[in-house]
């Protein structure tokens, strides 16, 4: 009884994170949140190409996985907008990819070394 009871407790917290955070080169404020496990195995296979983590993805795939409108709770990016979020600030990209990292959890030089190994 007390196994089912640790789960349900487990399964019933609310435990993704979010803040938010304002991009100056775009005027804007956005919500950033932490990702689910579905949500990092994504960009982590998204992000990788021949067992290595290939920077021109993985910043786009941040962003698109985590970052809401802070007023309707919508996602902001799709996958189809990849190209044109590399086409952006590179400050702006870095500073929100390295909130969602934070709030997920992904320490990147962690990231980069398992896609080395």
């Amino acid at each position: 009884m007390a196994k089912k009871a640790l789960r349900d407790r487990i399964l019933s917290v609310q435990d993704i994170q979010s803040e938010l955070v304002y991009v100056p080169e775009w005027d804007v404020e956005v919500e950033v949140r932490s990702m689910t496990g579905a949500q990092r195995a994504r960009v982590l296979k998204g992000a990788t190409v021949d067992g290595e983590v290939d920077l021109e993805r993985l910043y786009p795939i941040l962003l698109i996985e985590t970052v809401y409108d802070p007023e309707t709770g919508e996602p902001v990016f799709e996958a189809a907008d990849r190209d044109a979020l590399n086409a952006k600030n590179s400050g702006a990209l870095e500073r929100i990819a390295k909130v969602a990292m934070r709030l997920s959890g992904i320490d990147p030089g962690a990231e980069q070394e398992a896609g080395n190994a």
